[in-house]
């Protein structure tokens, strides 16, 4: 992360991250192997990420 330009890097092959960017920080989410991800916005913000997570057997 560079902070004086307020950028940083993110790995485009990694398919099991989330990435949000609020008020100017990247928050990084863990994506589960099976379930859902629903990302409840207010205000054009994003305010909770709710992880919802199954097992396959």
């Amino acid at each position: 992360m560079n902070i004086e330009k307020m950028t940083t890097e993110i790995d485009l092959m990694d398919d099991d991250k989330l990435y949000v960017v609020k008020d100017g920080q990247v928050i990084e989410h863990e994506l589960p192997r099976y379930g859902e991800v629903v990302i409840t916005r207010i205000d054009g913000k994003t305010v909770f990420i709710d992880t919802k997570t199954k097992r396959k057997v």
